[in-house]
């Protein structure tokens, strides 16, 4: 993506408390999965595009954007649409299912 700070971009973050974008000085700080506005398990938050762009530029290769936790679209419909298409995608941390905990783990007062 690319762009000035008067295009705003719209980024999803679907970890549960957001993350802070930070760049030199500039920061912008994500909703998360914990916000009040969820479309697909993503908080949706506007950054200027040039913050965005240094910011992915320095972390593309992070797990963050490998795995689709944190993305960005140029528009709320598009960011939206892809929130909802990815919003099968696991963070880790996700809540356990006290009926089905993690492997090898049971149930208080299972046996």
């Amino acid at each position: 993506m690319s762009g000035t700070a008067s295009n705003p971009v719209t980024v999803g973050c679907k970890l549960p408390n957001g993350v802070v974008l930070r760049v030199g000085e500039s920061k912008a700080i994500l909703s998360g999965a914990n916000s009040s506005n969820v479309i697909g398990g993503y908080g949706l938050s506007s950054v200027p595009s040039d913050l965005w762009d240094a910011w992915h530029a320095k972390h593309k290769d992070s797990d963050l954007v490998k795995k689709g936790l944190v993305f960005a679209q140029s528009t709320v419909a598009k960011a939206t649409a892809q929130a909802n298409e990815q919003a099968g995608i696991k963070t880790g941390a996700e809540p356990l299912d006290p009926d089905a905990p993690a492997p090898g783990v049971t149930k208080a007062g299972s046996k």
